[in-house]
C-alpha cells in the first residue's frame, strides 16, 4: 500500500533548520530520520535521491527527485516556493526550492525533462502543487528582476508586482504537467509562517515528501 505523505511545517513546529530540531520534528511526525535535504543555492540544479541510510545535503542543489519508498525529502523556505511533485502511477516524487532565480531558471521544466529521461515519466503523469510562500500582494521587485517576468508582473508605483506561483502554473501547464492548486495564503501576510521578508529571519519551516510504502 503507497501513501503520499506531503506538508509544510509552520512556525508552531519551531524553526526547522538546525540538525538537531529537525531530527526532532520528523520523529514527532512518525517519518525516517534520513532525509534528504538540497543546500539550496537559487539555482535550478537537480539530484536525484536513493534510499538513504543518514540524512545528506546535496551541496549546490535545489531540487530532489527520487523513486524511492520510505526516502524523505526536505526542502526549507521562508518567502520562497516549495514545488511538490508526485507520479503517482510512476511511484515518483520531487521536492523543488525556486524562489525567482529558480523559476527563472526553469527549475521546474527540468525536473520534468529529467524525469522523463531517467524513469521514462510523461509529463502528463506529473501532479504538480505548491507550499505557502510569498503572494503577489508582497513580492515587490525592482525592474531587473520584473523583466524576465512579463506574463505575471504588474506595476507597483515605481516598482513591481510579480506572482511567482502563476508563472510556476503557467510553466507547469506548458510543459503538459497537471497544476494542481496555489496554497491562498501569504507567507508574509501571516503569522503562521516564517517569512525573511517580513521579519528578516534565518528561521525556516520545512516542506517534506514521501511515499510510504508498507
Amino acid at each position: 500500500m503507497n501513501l503520499l505523505i506531503a506538508f509544510t511545517s509552520t512556525r508552531r513546529d519551531g524553526n526547522a533548520r538546525p540538525p538537531a530540531k529537525l531530527r526532532r520534528f520528523l520523529a514527532s511526525k512518525s517519518l525516517p530520520q534520513a532525509i534528504a535535504i538540497a543546500e539550496q543555492v537559487h539555482g535550478a540544479r537537480l539530484a536525484i535521491v536513493p534510499k538513504l541510510e543518514r540524512t545528506q545535503k546535496y551541496p549546490g542543489m535545489d531540487g530532489l527527485l527520487t523513486a524511492a519508498a520510505n526516502q524523505p525529502l526536505g526542502i526549507f523556505t521562508a518567502d520562497c516556493v516549495s514545488i511538490f511533485l508526485s507520479a503517482p502511477s510512476q511511484g515518483l516524487e520531487g521536492l523543488l526550492h525556486a524562489g525567482w532565480r529558480g523559476v527563472r531558471g526553469g527549475i521546474l521544466p527540468k525536473a520534468l525533462r529529467l524525469m522523463q529521461k531517467r524513469w521514462h515519466c510523461p509529463s502528463r503523469a506529473v501532479h504538480v502543487w505548491l507550499g505557502p510562500s510569498i503572494g503577489p500582494c508582497c513580492f515587490e521587485v525592482q525592474w531587473d528582476v520584473a523583466r524576465f517576468f512579463p506574463a505575471t508582473r504588474r506595476r507597483h508605483g515605481d516598482r513591481w508586482k510579480v506572482n511567482l506561483a502563476q508563472e510556476i502554473a503557467r510553466q507547469t501547464r506548458r510543459s503538459g504537467a497537471r497544476f494542481l492548486s496555489v496554497p491562498a495564503v501569504c507567507t508574509r501576510h501571516t503569522s503562521r509562517f516564517y517569512s525573511y521578508r517580513r521579519d528578516q529571519t534565518d528561521a525556516r519551516q520545512i516542506s517534506v515528501m514521501m511515499r510510504s510504502q508498507e
